[in-house]
């Protein structure tokens, strides 16, 4: 695999680990807070995959749920 594309993996995992550090700290400051998707993407101004990739890993995790209404602290 060429160095470009091992530095374009370092970025994303970088940049996806950063964004679930910022989605960790907003939850923790408003612990009722609570987003669609459509809304968690605009609040955290990421595209909605990338977005959603950062909330399903929290969920995975078990720091957030997804409810009816959206994600929030489990």
């Amino acid at each position: 695999m060429p160095m470009a594309t091992h530095a374009r993996e370092r970025a994303s995992s970088s940049s996806a680990a950063a964004l679930s550090q910022r989605i960790r700290a907003e939850y923790a400051e408003m612990p009722c807070l609570r987003l669609t998707l459509p809304q968690a993407s605009r609040f955290w101004n990421v595209d909605r995959e990338t977005c959603c990739a950062a909330l399903d890993q929290l969920v995975d995790e078990g720091f957030l749920v997804l409810g009816r209404f959206g994600y929030m602290r489990a």
